[in-house]
């Protein structure tokens, strides 16, 4: 596929997402560094979810799975923040994005992938349960609405949204958050 559907493009601009793209499976990059990341446990949630690591699984695993889509369709959401030391402010944004990339994904799948599979990763841990039941050894309650991390996967972001056409920054002041929908 190399244009988005008139219906999925009108979907997106109805949502107020102007910044995405198509880009190829064969184009994603796999880097350990970025599953390494999550090990460092930065962002606090490293074993404590379904969706992110060790929880969502061996990075070639992972890997593998997102090689068996064909396409992915970018999603990138700019968010105003007060400066670059506004992490609440980043905190709010990243969860907006999740909300808005979870309503475009729920309208734009079923035109994309014909009743196929798919996939979607976008930015930080699974935020759709208040308590997750890793790593007590239930299985996760919503699987279908949790949402790993590009970075859990081990994909360059920055590659990801030059392939894509997409910038990596996006002026003083603002906070990207990036999502993709493999299928």
């Amino acid at each position: 596929m190399t244009r988005l559907p008139p219906e999925a493009r009108a979907a997106l601009e109805a949502l107020g997402i102007s910044r995405y793209g198509l880009v190829a499976v064969g184009e994603l990059v796999f880097e350990a560094a970025f599953r390494e990341a999550c090990a460092s446990n930065q962002c606090g949630r490293y074993g404590t979810n379904w969706a992110c690591p060790p929880g969502v699984g061996a990075p070639d695993a992972l890997a593998a799975r997102a090689r068996g889509f064909r396409c992915g369709l970018v999603l990138q959401t700019v968010w105003p923040i007060e400066d670059a030391f506004d992490f609440e402010g980043m905190l709010a944004a990243g969860e907006r994005h999740n909300a808005l990339f979870r309503k475009a994904v729920g309208q734009v799948a079923p035109l994309l992938a014909a009743g196929g599979a798919t996939l979607a990763l976008s930015a930080g841990a699974c935020g759709v349960c208040p308590s997750c039941t890793y790593p007590e050894g239930a299985p996760c309650r919503f699987p279908e609405r949790a949402l790993a991390s590009l970075e859990a996967y081990g994909i360059d972001v920055a590659r990801l949204l030059e392939a894509a056409g997409l910038a990596y920054r996006n002026g003083a002041d603002t906070v990207s958050y990036v999502g993709l929908l493999l299928f």
